[in-house]
């Protein structure tokens, strides 16, 4: 039982270690997404220049909170090893962040 306890104490440490080196890409990511998005261009066109970068922050402060949420750890470890996983996981998980946070954001 113990070992069993071990290999998930590892699992949950490496996991932790990856979010916390992949958050600040994810942030980087997430300004990126938005940036390039004309629906982002387009909601944020009547904004002064400082609330919608204070808007960008909170954005993607949240993203990099939750975007990994729901990254299975064989994702995760891929994404560890191989460049292109990782590019491939930032992006997605981003992405699938962004609606999600600009919503609760903007409340």
């Amino acid at each position: 039982m113990s070992l069993l306890l071990s290999a998930t104490s590892v699992q949950a440490v490496s996991q932790s270690v990856a979010v916390k080196m992949l958050k600040p890409v994810i942030e980087h990511q997430c300004l990126t997404e938005l940036k390039d998005s004309n629906v982002w261009k387009a909601s944020t066109f009547l904004m002064t220049d400082h609330n919608k970068k204070q808007f960008e922050v909170e954005v993607c402060q949240c993203v990099g909170e939750n975007a990994l949420n729901d990254v299975t750890v064989g994702e995760m470890t891929q994404a560890l090893v191989n460049e292109n996983a990782k590019n491939q996981l930032i992006r997605k998980a981003t992405v699938n962040s962004i609606k999600s946070c600009v919503i609760k954001t903007k409340r």
